[in-house]
């Protein structure tokens, strides 16, 4: 396969929507308790985040093959912290080491911006990616449980 490594701003970052939808899917499709979540998700939504990074600040690897887009990396930096935000390849695609080329691409540009901690959120029921993730000394440090909807409907049980 001839895949080319390109950066991106994040102006372009429409060029990866279609991929995230499949992310987002798997999530939906992996997800044992907030299936809601990502039922209603978009892209969007997502994208706010990272339209309030400043540009110095987030990282867009994209990999192509004949111009295609076929997959991305996106890494972003808060104050002295690194985080890998998302992380997709298409699936015809990752069996040539090319997530964990963008994975160590990320995690040399985070360490040349000084990040003293880079992470990588993994979103419930996708722990099938922590193997992949350890290979490049991501573990568990702490797991943190949220309440399925957890939405208070009226104004009684503020009282």
């Amino acid at each position: 396969m001839g895949c080319k490594f390109i950066l991106s701003d994040k102006n372009q970052i429409n060029k990866i929507k279609s991929l995230w939808n499949k992310l987002n899917e798997l999530h939906l499709k992996d997800s044992h308790y907030f299936k809601d979540h990502y039922k209603e998700f978009t892209f969007e939504e997502r994208c706010k985040k990272f339209n309030e990074i400043d540009d110095n600040n987030i990282r867009i690897e994209l990999i192509t093959d004949n111009e295609i887009i076929v997959g991305y990396c996106i890494s972003t930096i808060d104050k002295s912290t690194g985080e890998i935000d998302s992380l997709f390849i298409e699936e015809n695609y990752r069996k040539y080491g090319y997530g964990g080329q963008l994975v160590e691409n990320s995690i040399s540009w985070l360490k040349s911006k000084n990040c003293n901690k880079i992470m990588v959120a993994v979103a419930e029921g996708h722990e099938s990616v922590f193997g992949f993730y350890q290979k490049y000394s991501f573990y568990p440090r702490m797991t943190y449980l949220q309440m399925r909807n957890c939405e208070l409907t009226s104004q009684k049980e503020l009282k």
